[in-house]
């Protein structure tokens, strides 16, 4: 009897041992590769381009050996996506889900992840001048100012996710998944934060049922908030002043603004996009002058372990060496502010010339 007992108990816990384990709602899906990987953002917020022409960065992001691409596809300026939910029609800028889905299969043929990139709370202005002329009672209760959707109220999730589940549609037909979710440059007080943190939690979760592993800047990250922020969530860093200056705000923002060593101890991933040596405006590209002094920078003196933090004695340090950081993550940005005259020509040339250390 008792050999028999123990048969059964050996065969049961062979039978378990073949189960795999439930991931928990914040794990759902598999770990984010952009820690390792180098990428390319292109601000069409405010710099619109057509498929076509997206086409081309595509190409020559993949020339350059570019793991993936993100799509800044909204901001206060403009939307350039299309969705249902707004109600916002497609045009030559405004790419429709049919345009999304076949820049997805391009950039597979080359090897090269799309991820879309919405950024919310903050950032909304064009989302929340549709949501008025779509949806005017839900705007009303969702506005915080006239760029900010307000994170502390349960209706501004609901309308996050209904745009959020149209992108996933369009997106989700590559191998990997990734989405930014923004929340950076949030308005609001230390006890707001609390809200902030939940909000980001909620969208992540949601997103890990769905397959995608989210992304954050880190800027609007408190240290009392992060072991509270869900461990899978993946944090791009630009900057932990948000490029302020002055010195009350540098000491406040020292205190109570993650840095990477905060992240690292909690073993969180990390992407480089320090917005000294990785970041770069559209419109500069042409003037030599610029475009060779960021070039020459990121390709001899950038490092994926050179931060943009705040030193001890509050001031700001574009160069600052992690040398615990293991990550081999960066993601250069092209920001699209005051870009109108940058031609598609320009874009994809400049591209071409960019190296970036791994």
């Amino acid at each position: 009897m008792k050999r028999r007992s123990f048969i059964m108990i050996i065969l049961i816990s062979f039978c378990l041992a073949l189960i795999p384990p439930i991931a928990t709602t914040a794990h759902a899906t598999r770990r984010s590769q952009l820690d390792t990987k180098q990428g390319l953002l292109i601000d069409l917020g405010r710099h619109p381009l057509s498929e076509n022409a997206l086409k081309r960065v595509i190409s020559a992001a993949a020339d350059q050996h570019f793991t993936y691409v993100v799509l800044h596809l909204s901001d206060n300026e403009h939307l350039s996506f299309q969705s249902a939910y707004l109600g916002n029609r497609a045009s030559k800028t405004v790419l429709s889900p049919k345009a999304l889905k076949r820049l997805v299969t391009y950039a597979n043929h080359r090897q090269v992840q799309l991820v879309p990139d919405v950024d919310l709370p903050s950032h909304a202005g064009a989302i929340l001048r549709q949501l008025k002329r779509k949806h005017g009672k839900t705007y009303r209760a969702v506005k915080l100012d006239r760029k900010t959707l307000d994170y502390t109220n349960p209706k501004t999730i609901a309308v996050a996710k209904k745009i959020y589940h149209e992108l996933d549609a369009s997106f989700k037909n590559q191998p990997l998944h990734d989405l930014i979710i923004g929340a950076d440059e949030v308005p609001g007080t230390d006890g707001d934060y609390r809200y902030l943190t939940k909000f980001v939690n909620q969208l992540n979760r949601d997103q890990n049922q769905r397959g995608f592993t989210t992304v954050v800047w880190n800027d609007s990250v408190l240290k009392k908030q992060l072991p509270k922020l869900d461990a899978n969530i993946v944090i791009t860093y630009w900057s932990q002043s948000g490029n302020h200056t002055e010195r009350a705000e540098l000491v406040n923002r020292r205190s109570k603004r993650v840095s990477v060593p905060d992240l690292i101890r909690q073993h969180r991933q990390v992407v480089n996009c320090n917005s000294y040596a990785t970041y770069y405006q559209l419109q500069y590209i042409g003037n030599a002058a610029y475009d060779t002094y960021f070039l020459n920078y990121l390709r001899n003196d950038y490092t994926p372990n050179m931060f943009n933090e705040i030193d001890q004695t509050h001031q700001n340090d574009n160069r600052r060496l992690e040398p615990t950081v293991m990550t081999r993550g960066t993601l250069i940005s092209l920001w699209g502010h005051d870009s109108q005259h940058t031609s598609t020509t320009a874009i994809v040339t400049f591209i071409h010339r960019l190296v970036v250390p791994k």
